[in-house]
């Protein structure tokens, strides 16, 4: 469970994130061309972004904002938990109901999102796997994913 001051620093943020949205909304930004699974997956990625202000330096908690914004994660999880954003894919050591919850295709994005911050399975890499069973929309949001991740590397 997160302690009530680190929610209200991250609730401090968001704002300060809405704020810098307002003050610089007719800039054209890089996370408009990105590949998006839905509208709805734009949004949610925009609003986690501002929750998880370390996403602005830290290509690493962005590309993990990307990955639980997708409307099947997002829907199962409660980012206001979080302290990372890819904490909710194990719990206690084990993998967690909401991931149980998703369809395979999507648990191996999640996987694969998880595995590249550093959260070590048991099982074979999500990689290997989502390359054997992900369709083209899945590959695209996984390519993003990684295009996001070493966005410091451009």
């Amino acid at each position: 469970m997160r302690k009530t001051y680190d929610k209200e620093t991250n609730i401090n943020e968001m704002f300060d994130f809405l704020e810098s949205q307002i003050k610089h909304s007719g800039e054209a930004k890089i996370e408009d061309t990105y590949f998006y699974q839905s509208h709805e997956h734009k949004e949610m990625y925009q609003s986690i972004r501002g929750y998880f202000s370390e996403s602005l330096k830290n290509p690493e908690v962005d590309a993990a904002c990307y990955i639980i914004a997708l409307p099947d994660i997002y829907k199962r999880i409660n980012i206001f938990e979080l302290i990372f954003p890819m904490d909710w894919v194990k719990e206690d050591g084990r993998l967690s109901e909401p991931f149980k919850q998703l369809r395979p295709h999507i648990q191996y994005l999640a996987l694969a999102a998880a595995e590249a911050s550093g959260i070590k399975f048991n099982t074979k890499p999500a990689l290997s796997l989502g390359l054997e069973y992900w369709n083209l929309e899945q590959m695209k949001i996984f390519w993003q994913f990684t295009a996001i991740r070493r966005k410091n590397a451009m």
